[in-house]
């Protein structure tokens, strides 16, 4: 199965799904956890969409939401197909730091703050992301509200965000919410005020009806 940790920088994507890939080992899943892109490594091809991707603005590439979007759905594309579909195919749990709605949501937040955009929007964002490969089974929005998301990533990296970096996050916010109210798979886990172990138990939660998981996600450890 295919699962993908949604969120802002600072929502705490990376954190709690290395602990639901730890839990899941302890409980002899056999689980790959695949960092985001920034973080791990790639194939040659992969490297190479990844320098065409890179700006040196995490949240501005190219200034040109098709350009951006398709390379970013050129980079999933590559991901899966060197990263998830064999481990799958073997019947491992795959864990996405940062899924498809990454994709999605930035995509989306660069057309809120450019463009008039409606529902078009989102099957011209469908369309593209056929092209990225097959989604998550189930990917979770770790919602924070953005300001506070926000400077968690700020005192994390140790170096504010500009303040057109801040606005186009609260778009990616937005965006996220949109998707959320119109893609059934995205599910929302609210970990607003809560303290690491229960961020982890409100992800247990969420899991807990999924087939694959039956009988493996209580008691939280």
């Amino acid at each position: 199965m295919l699962l993908g940790f949604e969120g802002l920088p600072g929502a705490g994507k990376s954190t709690l799904a290395t602990r639901f890939a730890a839990f899941l080992a302890r409980r002899g899943v056999d689980v790959n956890y695949l960092p985001d892109n920034l973080t791990r490594s790639a194939d040659p091809l992969g490297r190479q969409l990844l320098t065409l991707f890179d700006s040196g603005d995490p949240f501005s590439r190219h200034e040109h939401v098709v350009t951006d979007t398709l390379l970013g759905a050129a980079i999933r594309a590559d991901t899966y197909a060197t990263c998830i579909a064999g481990p799958l195919a073997d019947g491992a749990t795959v864990i996405e730091d940062r899924g498809i709605y990454t994709l999605y949501s930035y995509a989306l937040a660069r057309l809120f703050q450019q463009h008039r955009t409606g529902p078009q929007a989102i099957d011209w964002l469908r369309n593209v992301g056929a092209l990225a490969g097959p989604p998550a089974g189930r990917s979770l929005w770790l919602y924070l509200p953005p300001d506070v998301a926000i400077a968690r990533a700020e005192a994390r990296q140790a170096h504010p965000y500009t303040d057109e970096q801040r606005a186009y996050l609260r778009f990616v916010h937005d965006a996220y919410a949109t998707l959320a109210r119109t893609h059934p798979d995205l599910h929302v886990v609210d970990v607003t005020g809560l303290s690491p172990d229960e961020a982890h138990q409100a992800v247990l939660d969420d899991l807990a009806d999924l087939d694959a998981f039956a009988g493996r996600l209580s008691p939280a450890a």
